[in-house]
């Protein structure tokens, strides 16, 4: 295709676009003083100690093993079914790209099998074993259908020295994923869920319900994987099951990358603009901290963006086997979180404006074999949310509750309407339409971790300067049908993200498509042009790469991969509140149960049987405490719960402006009394086995 012909002079366009991502990137800047701001004093956390030990070493080292044996399972079993699905070769075929399908085909239907391995009561090492040994002979014969297949149909450019100083560069992001995913899990998500429940999974060796975790009824196909690394791992020890299940995670990262690249050489676009697509997808500072912490959104974001890729080759080729894969890509996104439902809404639309480029009996069948494939889809993902329905009245337990009534202990239509209003803060209270209108601003450069009101995470500004290149380009020129499927695809599922739950990791789906999007747009304009607006990516690529940099430094999790810092060390740095579970485990009979209150639910690092409430964390304290009328009588209820300790962060919890337990509709005086009660209770000296400003354990009887 030639280069772009645009109206003003390409060094005028040049200037405008490197002003552009100045602006960007100082904005940005100008929101890191929590993070880039502090990198210098940040990075002195790395150190502090010896810096390797054989035990924390071999059990890292073990984790990355099972990781790779899983890896190999995958892509064996990956082989064998795409080995029977016809599809045309493409004219610029990667091979890249054809091993991270295989691969990830492999993963999805593993991720099926070892459902029904949950259903069975089958979680043992042995069965982890024997998946283990079949993946690996099934990777053998994989190796040699994939030598069938040949080598890249182009001859591959020579590497410049530009060429790899962008490897490098996106390979800081990746290695520092690694270590941080081999280290002792901290996230909220992963201590809720993600490690809790394949952890509980394996203690009863089946997928049945956990009392408790609420979680535990959404579609775990992720966790599955989980389940499987910590089986394996275990056989050794608990570091060793955490290192595996972190690793095993971590892998859809680079999987994730490579399918960028080999989709971009697919399009014919130039190395160092494909690099320039890895790139940025890459050094996106929530990406990395999605890989470094077991969270699912990178293996979503794996099947959609494969998923995309299907469909763009079946736009153009009509065949059947292409709309298998994309069955098969859907429904593994659609068993890893319900919020895929809108990606399976853009590819109905793509579906239907491909079947209105053809004519009688063709759009009908058009339309038939690719709404049958949607429907694949969902009988593919369905098992989870059979299951669900079966146990709660409900396949979309614990959501809307109000519209399809479910139920199960711990929770309720107060609590399900809770959990939606708190999903509607994240990017802000109260939206105004000028909040949704900046929302590509401040995504990218306002965004904060941690901070709902702000995203909770953080895009960076490569986007920001990208995406008005990708908008001229595809009001200006014809580009490939794929780039507009890309683009437009993206479009419609920010959409959704916009008038739902503005989490910025829910975006992370959308990201590898833009990406792809506007390598292809940028290496459409004159030299100039591209060169300026490769350096400013590469500019805010390396401002990712700080961010990630400084969150890696403020973990610091090297010295416990390599074995110089003690998990419990670790630990204790970490999370605040550890020392009180370490008590716990050391001290007590291993029979005792706790009342977790205000604990992020964090029953992974607990190894005692727990009570607590899921999210809403002091719903069963608040519901006590407004039932009782004196302390005795609030003791007499815990104790009737058989719980024998609690413990409880209390920092907030006694403070009148910002606690849960205060009832708006009572007046001010009964509301402190309440309070008074629950201090009392919390901080007893009588019954306090420690305590400090923020947390308390206190035994009840």
């Amino acid at each position: 295709m030639a280069a772009a012909k645009i109206e003003r002079s390409p060094g005028t366009t040049a200037a405008l676009i490197a002003v552009w991502a100045v602006i960007a990137l100082i904005a940005f800047f100008a929101n890191r003083g929590a993070d880039v701001g502090k990198l210098g004093t940040l990075v002195g956390n790395l150190g502090g100690g010896p810096m390797v030990g054989w035990d924390g070493f071999r059990d890292s080292f073990a984790g990355g093993v099972v990781a790779g044996l899983i890896f190999l399972s995958w892509f064996g079993l990956g082989t064998l079914p795409t080995s029977f699905i016809s599809r045309e070769r493409a004219e610029r075929h990667s091979h890249v790209l054809e091993i991270a399908v295989n691969v990830a085909v492999g993963a999805a239907v593993w991720s099926l099998i070892w459902f029904f391995l949950g259903l069975a009561g089958l979680y043992y090492p042995p069965v982890a074993i024997g998946a283990t040994a079949v993946g690996l002979l099934l990777a053998v014969l994989g190796v040699a259908r994939i030598r069938e297949i040949g080598a890249e149909s182009r001859t591959p450019e020579a590497p410049t020295g530009k060429d790899r100083l962008q490897l490098l560069a996106i390979a800081v992001p990746v290695a520092l994923a690694l270590i941080g995913a081999l280290a002792p899990p901290t996230a909220k998500d992963t201590l809720l869920y993600h490690f809790a429940l394949p952890k509980a999974f394996i203690a009863q060796h089946s997928n049945a319900f956990i009392e408790g975790n609420i979680a535990g009824y959404l579609a775990l196909g992720g966790e599955m994987h989980n389940v499987w690394a910590m089986l394996l791992g275990g056989m050794l020890d608990q570091r060793a099951a955490e290192a595996a299940a972190g690793a095993v995670n971590w892998l859809f990262f680079p999987l994730l990358l490579a399918a960028v690249f080999g989709w971009s050489r697919e399009l014919g676009v130039e190395r160092r603009w494909s690099l320039i697509a890895v790139l940025t997808v890459a050094t996106v500072p929530t990406a990395y901290h999605v890989a470094s912490s077991a969270y699912i959104d990178l293996q979503l974001a794996l099947f959609v963006t494969l998923a995309v890729y299907a469909v763009c080759r079946w736009w153009r080729s009509q065949g059947v086997g292409r709309l298998i894969l994309v069955a098969v890509f859907l429904g593994a996104a659609l068993s890893i979180k319900l919020t895929s439902l809108f990606i399976v809404a853009a590819i109905a639309l793509v579906i239907v404006l491909r079947a209105r480029e053809g004519k009688g009996e063709d759009a009908g069948r058009i339309i038939g074999y690719g709404f049958a494939a949607l429907v694949l889809a969902g009988v593919i993902a369905s098992p989870w949310y059979l299951r669900t329905w079966k146990q709660t009245g409900s396949p979309v337990f614990p959501f809307y509750m109000s519209m399809w009534k479910g139920e199960a202990p711990g929770w309720d239509v107060d609590r399900s309407n809770l959990f939606q209003a708190m999903n509607s803060n994240y990017g802000g209270v109260d939206k105004s339409p000028v909040d949704y209108v900046a929302a590509p601003w401040n995504v990218s450069v306002v965004a904060q971790p941690e901070e709902a009101t702000r995203f909770d995470g953080v895009l960076g500004p490569a986007f920001l300067i990208g995406l008005p290149l990708l908008v001229f380009a595809l009001w200006k020129l014809d580009l490939a049908v794929e780039v507009k499927i890309c683009a437009g695809v993206a479009g419609i599922m920010f959409l959704f993200w916009l008038f739902s739950s503005q989490q910025l990791r829910y975006l992370l789906p959308i990201v590898p498509l833009l990406a792809i999007a506007i390598a292809a747009a940028g290496r459409e304009f004159e030299d100039k042009i591209g060169a300026v607006t490769q350096l400013s990516l590469a500019a805010a690529g390396v401002a990712g790469i700080l961010v990630g940099s400084a969150w890696f430094a403020q973990r610091a999790p090297l010295r416990v991969v390599l074995g110089g810092e003690t998990r419990d060390a670790f630990l204790t740095r970490n999370l605040d509140y550890y020392p009180y579970y370490s008590w716990i485990n050391a001290e007590t009979p291993p029979d005792s149960r706790v009342w977790l209150i205000n604990m992020r639910r964090d029953t992974y690092n607990l190894d005692r049987p727990a009570v607590s409430d899921y999210l809403f964390e002091d719903w069963t304290l608040r519901k006590l405490l407004w039932e009782t009328r004196s302390l005795p009588e609030l003791r007499a209820r815990a104790a009737a719960m058989n719980v024998q300790y609690v413990v409880a962060r209390h920092d907030f919890l006694f403070d009148y402006a910002r606690t849960s337990l205060v009832d708006d509709a009572k007046p001010r005086a009964e509301n402190e009394g309440k309070l008074k009660i629950a201090k009392e209770f919390l901080l007893d000296p009588a019954r306090v086995v420690k305590a400090d400003n923020r947390f308390s354990l206190i035994k009840v009887f």
